[in-house]
């Protein structure tokens, strides 16, 4: 896709970071911190993350829509 919105590119941006923090807690938590606290921390970031996920997929295909419709309504 070479003109991604700005909103599709802050999306991606949030779910490279919570996939980071993600990464990070679970490293931390295989290291031996099994609190009760990083777990909910880590269920909440995964979450978020996936609903971003749905986000960015909702965004992209509704960007595809008006790129699409924008090129018949050239022909």
């Amino acid at each position: 896709m070479a003109g991604k919105s700005k909103k599709l590119k802050k999306l991606e941006h949030e779910h490279d970071y919570l996939n980071r923090k993600t990464e990070q807690l679970d490293e931390e938590r295989g290291d031996g911190d099994r609190s009760i606290e990083s777990k909910q921390i880590l269920l909440r970031l995964k979450k978020t993350k996936l609903r971003i996920k749905d986000e960015i997929a909702r965004v992209k295909e509704e960007f595809g829509k008006l790129t699409k419709r924008k090129w018949f309504d050239k022909t």
